[in-house]
């Protein structure tokens, strides 16, 4: 097996790398990168990913267990199966989340499919102030502060989260489907849809488009 840096020492048998990638997985109780364990292991990309696949098919295919191991963007994470949903609201007995409004997801559709974005910018999409929105959203985990734009007073962007992904049972924002989000009510309407989304239409919402889809609407 061929290393990746030569000057490192370890080595781990081929054979070993899938239980090594789970060990790490475990521990960790967090995402981990391709590069991250190219990085631990020693060993290139291409292993990194054959041994996940395998786990993957491994723990979707084992009906005795209550886990999951994910791909999320360039990183993989340890997660329960969604039947144990209740399992775990009764172990950690979480606080509930009130329902989130049409305005909550009208905005947190324009956040998804045009990241990273300004609260401004998601203003001038809805037309109206987002503040506590998105104030909910980020409580929710939904969303994060990503950054700033290179613009005077260097507003804040923000994008979606991992936790987002996995909550709305994709791997990458490139899965959302391309379709009108701004109607849907609830999110198991937007659960509905990306599981319909595959093979669809490739036109996504963008800010340019809905304003100049309002503006001709107005006149």
């Amino acid at each position: 097996m061929a290393k990746v840096n030569s000057e490192d020492k370890f080595e781990i048998p081929v054979q070993e790398v899938s239980a090594a990638c789970e060990a790490i997985l475990f521990a960790c109780g967090e995402s981990v990168s391709i590069g991250r364990f190219t990085e631990l292991l020693n060993v290139d990309a291409k292993v990194i990913t054959d041994a996940m696949a395998r786990l993957i098919q491994d723990y979707e295919t084992n009906p005795w267990g209550g886990l999951l191991i994910r791909k999320i963007d360039d990183a993989y994470i340890m997660c329960t199966k969604p039947g144990m949903k209740k399992v775990m609201e009764r172990l950690y007995s979480p606080k509930m989340h009130p329902p989130l409004s049409q305005a909550s997801y009208e905005t947190l559709a324009v956040i998804a499919y045009n990241q990273p974005v300004t609260r401004s910018q998601v203003e001038a999409v809805r037309g109206v102030s987002s503040d506590s929105i998105i104030s909910r959203l980020l409580d929710r985990g939904w969303i994060c502060e990503s950054g700033y734009l290179d613009a005077p007073g260097r507003p804040t962007l923000f994008s979606t989260t991992e936790q987002f992904l996995l909550e709305f049972g994709i791997s990458s924002v490139d899965e959302l489907p391309s379709m009108e989000l701004m109607s849907y009510k609830t999110i198991r309407d937007l659960e509905d849809s990306l599981e319909k989304a595959a093979g669809n239409d490739d036109r996504q919402i963008s800010i340019e488009n809905i304003m100049a889809e309002n503006s001709e609407e107005e006149g």
